[in-house]
């Protein structure tokens, strides 16, 4: 009796399809014999989310993710370790999403925009000229290459239970020959955003993406993205295609940056030649994401630097990197032209027009909190001559 309940409580509920979900911020790793296994496992773990989050399989070779690398420690907010009977030990890592997004930012680089499109992915196998439709419930090695190479590129795939609505709705000569009709009809029960069907015949497979819903499959003439792929990765490679067609026609731009940026003055630099030596070596500390020349006034150049860490551990580095720098022994001076700026834009649009009439000490108050906000302090140093 309650098996039968149970029945029809889910045909009252209707369907409810399972999509992978896009866990963008969290990989597993898997640890080394090297010295430093757990640094490497890190360093390889944040290249993981950082691929997940921008979409870009190369993002590594960015010169400021490269120097992200090197103190990955501080992205990392989560971590735990996993035995495995026939596998080396494995580390779960969690990594903060700001921090990570600041991080592209200051590479300069876009992120893969959320919520990503699901993709209902149909999978035709062929073997021993017979050909099956491979569904969900079956726990076929094929579904399981296809999601963890889905996981590792941060694409929500679903697949057909191949429930009875399945198997009346299509027939396999339909996938095989990609009409469409009878792929939106038996896809449009599972509401994907896009469709994707796979012809696996032994080492090799073709694939046919339809960036559409099904409602307007039959009728659209957006062309299909076709591919084909061989080998013994051939399914993680057809995914890693379709990932990076989704991430360069879905791409955001995340602006330029705004936050972990310090403004600093050196004086004492009296030659061409010792402005770009300078220059460069700013460019190349690990704790600079990038450099921006603000002022050149006779031999003082101010700098706008876009940090990945705190200014404590660029200064530390700065210092290192050049003995003949120095920290000018005076108080930080605040930048007078921005105090100015400010100080008409707060008086002008923070204050209400009857505030500033009937309450000057609050007029007072707000100005001073506004400034204390917006405030950019310069840091001033000198290179000396010898």
């Amino acid at each position: 009796m309650l098996r039968i309940l149970c029945l029809l409580m889910c045909m009252i509920a209707g369907p409810v399809f399972a999509q992978q979900q896009t866990d963008l911020y969290h990989t597993e790793v898997q640890l080394t014999d090297a010295e430093k296994a757990e640094s490497l496992a890190k360093e390889e773990g944040l290249v993981n989310v950082l691929i997940k989050v921008s979409g870009q399989q190369s993002i590594a070779e960015n010169e400021v993710i490269k120097k992200a690398l090197t103190r990955s420690d501080r992205y990392v907010t989560q971590m735990s370790f996993v035995d495995y009977d026939d596998a080396p030990r494995g580390m779960k890592l969690g990594y903060n999403s700001s921090m990570v997004l600041n991080l592209l930012t200051q590479a300069e680089q876009g992120v893969w925009e959320m919520p990503r499109k699901p993709v209902l992915v149909w999978v035709v196998n062929e073997y021993n000229y017979q050909r099956s439709i491979i569904w969900e419930q079956s726990n076929n090695s094929l579904i399981t290459r296809i999601k963890n190479a889905a996981n590792e590129r941060g694409l929500p795939v679903m697949f057909p239970v191949g429930d009875f609505d399945d198997v009346t709705s299509i027939e396999i000569p339909d996938l095989w020959g990609n009409f469409k009709k009878p792929i939106a009809d038996a896809s449009e029960r599972y509401n994907p955003q896009a469709i994707l069907v796979v012809k696996v015949r032994g080492n090799s497979s073709s694939w046919t993406l339809f960036d559409t819903t099904p409602q307007y499959l039959a009728t659209t003439s957006k062309k299909p993205i076709e591919g084909r792929s061989s080998g013994a990765v051939q399914l993680a490679d057809m995914v890693n295609e379709v990932s990076d067609y989704f991430a360069q026609t879905y791409t955001k731009n995340l602006g330029a940056v705004a936050s972990d940026s310090e403004v600093v003055s050196i004086k004492g630099i009296h030659t061409t030649r010792a402005f770009f030596t300078l220059e460069k070596l700013l460019k190349q500390m690990n704790s600079v994401a990038s450099v921006q020349v603000d002022t050149i006034q006779g031999d003082k150049v101010t700098y706008t630097l876009n940090l990945l860490g705190d200014y404590q551990q660029f200064n530390d580095e700065l210092l290192s990197k050049n003995t003949r720098i120095s920290v000018v022994p005076e108080a930080p001076i605040v930048n007078q032209e921005i105090s100015t700026e400010l100080t008409e834009e707060v008086s002008q649009d923070v204050i209400p027009a009857e505030l500033k009439e009937e309450s000057p000490a609050i007029k007072e108050d707000a100005l001073v909190d506004e400034l204390e906000i917006k405030q950019r302090v310069i840091h001033q140093y000198e290179l000396s001559v010898n």
